[in-house]
C-alpha cells in the first residue's frame, strides 16, 4: 500500500496496523497520545478485563504519556518493553523453563543490572567445564590468585549479550574487553585462544550462578521472553485477550530479539502500531537495528508519513533540512526565530558565552558522559581524558570496588535531588539487614554522614572517600595496601574525577549527554563538539553514520535558539554553511 501523509492531529483507523515515519519534532507523542484516548472511546474489542499496550524506550518517554492521557490511564499499559515482557510474560509463566534454566522463580523480583563479583566468577571458575584444560599463564591457580585476572573477565563478562546467530539466540563476547592494566599502565588483553575461548563453553553455567538466586538481568527478560513465546504460543493468545491494541513509539530503537518478540505478539492477531524515525537511531551499543523499523512485516500493515515540524523554528528546521534530504520537514509554527551560531573556539568559553544570551534556561548536550558531568559539576579538579570507572574495574577488588561506587552513585544522586534512588543505592551496602524500614533508615543515615562530608572531600583524592566510607558506612571489605595499582589510583585521583565519570541514567540535569536527551525537547540548545571532524554531518549532509545521526538529533532538541561549539573550524568550511550559521571566534 502506497505511503500517505498525514499530520499529528489525524484520526486512525483503530482496527489497523500501521506504521508511521515521522522526523523529529513532528508530533509523535501527541498523535500516539490522542490515538490511545480515540481507541478507548470507539474500540469494539475493549471492555473492563482489557487494556491497551503503549511501550515506548525510556522511563522519561514513560512518565510523558502518563501525564498527557489525563484520562484513561487506568485502561491504558504504559511501559518499556522490558517492563512489559516481564510482568506479563516473565512473571507468570517464568516456571515452565525454570527447571531448565536452574532458575528460582520463588527468589525473582524484578530485574537489575548485571554486577560484576569476584567471589561469583571465583565460583565459576571453579565449577568450569573446562577447568582441566587451563593451561599456564592462565591455568585455574593463575586466573584465580593472580590480581589481573579476574577483574579482566569481569569486564569481559560485562559485555556479554545476546544475538541471534542466523535463528539461534547465543551469547556474544567482546573480546577486546577482556583487559587489565600492567604496572606500567599498558593495556594487556586475555589471549582469545588460550583463555577466552576455554571460557566461552561455561557462560550459561556463569548465568546459571545468578539464576539460581532468583537475579534475573535486564538483558534476560528479552532471552526468556523470546523462549517462552516462542516454545509457548498460547502465551501470544493470553497477551492478545488481554491487549487487543499493541502501540510501541520509538521503533527505531528496537533489537532483533525485541523485533521479534513483538512480531510474534502482533501475528497473534493483535491490532499493532509502531511509530519511528530511522534517522533518530542511535543505540546500536544496545543492540538497536533501524532496519527492524522499515522491514517489519504485518498484514495489510498501512504506512503513514508526518512532514510537519511543529518543534522548532525556521532558522532550526532549515539546518535540519539541509542536512537531511529524505525527509524535507515543514513549520507549522512559522516562526522565523534567531539565527543559529557556530561558536570557535574553547567549549567552556562558548558556555559562557551562551549563558549570556539563555541565562538559566540553557540545556548542554555532548556525546561523552565525562564532559556533560564536568560542565554540570562545575568542577575545581582537572576533568579526566579518560573513563577512570573502566580502570579502577581493571586494577581494583570487585568488593571493595562496588561499596565505593555505590556511595559514590548515592552521593551524585542526592545532588540532584534524587532521593529515592540515592537511597536504594546505598540500601545496596545493608543487604545483610533483612527488614526493609531497618535498612532504609540506616542508609538514609549514612548518606546523610556522607553529604555533610562533601565540601571536604570533592577535591581531595579519592583515598579520602575511600577513609570516610570505611570508617562511616562499612568496613567489612579489604584495606588498601601501602603500594600497588589500586593505592596509587586512589592517591592521584580526585572524587569529582571519579564522579564525573559516572553514567546516571534518566538525568534531568541541564547538562547530559545527547542520549539522555532522547524523546525530550528544550528552549534552548548548545551542542559541544570535541574536534573539527565531529561537524562533517552538516557538512557531508550525511546521516549514514550513527555519529552523524546522533549529532543530528541532538540538534533537534532545540525549539527556540539552537548553538554549536567547535574548538577551531577551516575557513572554507565555515564559508560552505554562513547561509545556516553566524559563525563567531570565541
Amino acid at each position: 500500500m502506497p505511503t500517505i501523509n498525514i499530520t499529528s492531529n489525524s484520526i486512525i483507523a483503530p482496527e489497523q496496523h500501521f506504521r508511521i515515519f515521522a522526523g523529529p519534532g513532528a508530533g509523535k507523542t501527541h498523535l500516539l497520545v490522542n490515538h490511545l484516548k480515540y481507541v478507548l472511546q470507539h474500540s469494539q474489542r475493549l471492555d473492563c478485563s482489557k487494556k491497551i499496550a503503549c511501550i515506548t524506550y525510556t522511563n522519561i518517554g514513560v512518565e510523558t504519556i502518563i501525564k498527557r492521557l489525563k484520562f484513561g490511564s487506568d485502561r491504558i499499559e504504559v511501559s518499556t518493553i522490558h517492563g512489559f515482557i516481564y510482568h506479563n510474560i516473565i512473571k507468570p509463566y517464568m516456571s515452565f523453563i525454570a527447571e531448565r534454566f536452574n532458575f528460582n522463580v520463588h527468589r525473582m523480583d524484578g530485574h537489575d543490572d548485571h554486577i560484576i563479583s569476584r567471589s561469583k566468577i571465583k565460583a565459576w571458575l571453579t565449577s568450569h567445564i573446562s577447568r582441566a584444560n587451563f593451561r599456564h599463564p592462565y591455568s585455574y591457580e593463575q586466573l584465580t590468585r593472580l590480581p589481573q585476572y579476574i577483574p579482566a573477565i569481569g569486564n569481559w563478562l560485562a559485555s556479554m549479550q545476546y544475538k541471534f546467530i542466523e535463528e539461534n539466540l547465543e551469547f556474544v563476547m567482546e573480546n577486546g574487553k577482556a583487559f587489565y592494566i600492567d604496572d606500567n599502565g599498558g593495556r594487556v588483553n586475555l589471549s582469545k585462544v588460550n583463555c577466552l575461548d576455554k571460557l566461552l563453553p561455561g557462560l550459561m553455567d556463569y548465568k546459571k550462578i545468578f539464576w539460581e538466586k532468583g537475579i534475573l538481568h535486564h538483558d534476560d527478560v528479552l532471552y526468556f521472553g523470546y523462549i517462552l513465546l516462542s516454545e509457548y504460543p498460547f502465551i501470544a493468545q493470553v497477551i492478545r485477550a488481554k491487549f487487543p491494541y499493541f502501540f510501541i513509539d520509538e521503533f527505531q530503537d528496537t533489537s532483533p530479539i525485541q523485533s521479534r518478540i513483538l512480531r510474534i505478539i502482533g501475528e497473534a492477531g493483535i491490532i499493532t502500531g509502531i511509530i519511528g524515525d530511522e534517522a533518530q537511531s542511535i543505540y546500536s551499543f544496545q543492540g538497536a537495528d533501524p532496519v527492524q523499523f522499515r522491514t517489519l512485516q504485518l498484514a495489510n500493515i498501512q504506512d503513514y508519513q508526518i512532514l510537519d515540524n511543529k518543534r522548532s523554528t525556521i532558522e532550526i528546521i532549515n539546518v535540519l533540512n539541509y542536512i537531511r534530504q529524505d525527509l524535507v520537514q515543514i513549520s507549522t509554527r512559522n516562526t522565523q526565530g534567531e539565527r543559529c551560531q557556530l561558536l570557535i573556539g574553547d567549549y567552556h568559553d562558548a558556555v559562557e558565552h551562551v549563558k549570556q544570551i539563555c541565562a538559566a534556561d540553557l540545556t548542554i548536550l555532548t556525546w561523552d558522559n565525562i564532559t556533560a558531568n564536568e560542565l554540570k559539576n562545575q568542577m575545581t579538579s582537572e576533568a579526566p581524558t579518560n573513563n577512570l570507572i573502566d580502570h579502577l574495574y581493571s586494577i581494583d577488588d570487585s568488593i571493595r570496588r562496588s561499596v565505593i561506587l555505590s556511595c559514590l552513585r548515592s552521593i551524585e544522586f542526592a545532588k540532584e535531588k534524587r532521593f529515592k534512588d540515592a537511597i536504594k543505592e546505598m540500601e545496596i551496602n545493608f543487604r545483610n539487614i533483612a527488614n526493609k524500614d531497618i535498612r532504609k533508615a540506616k542508609a538514609i543515615e549514612k548518606l546523610t554522614a556522607l553529604l555533610s562530608n562533601y565540601e571536604n572531600i570533592r577535591s581531595a583524592p579519592l583515598y579520602d572517600f575511600f577513609t570516610l566510607v570505611r570508617s562511616e558506612i562499612k568496613s567489612d571489605f579489604t584495606n588498601l595496601s601501602g603500594r600497588g595499582a589500586a593505592r596509587e589510583f586512589y592517591n592521584s585521583h580526585t572524587y569529582e574525577q571519579v564522579a564525573v565519570c559516572l553514567k546516571i541514567e534518566d538525568d534531568r540535569s541541564p547538562s547530559k549527554t545527547i542520549h539522555k536527551s532522547k524523546g525530550d525537547e528544550f528552549n534552548n540548545v548548545l551542542l559541544v563538539l570535541k574536534k573539527e571532524s565531529e561537524l562533517d554531518f552538516i557538512l557531508k549532509r550525511s546521516l549514514t553514520k550513527e555519529e552523524y545521526r546522533l549529532f543530528y538529533v541532538a540538534i533537534s532538541r532545540a525549539k527556540e535558539r539552537l548553538f554549536i561549539s567547535i574548538p577551531e573550524l577551516a575557513e572554507v568550511k565555515q564559508n560552505s554553511i554562513n547561509h545556516l550559521f553566524d559563525s563567531i571566534n570565541i
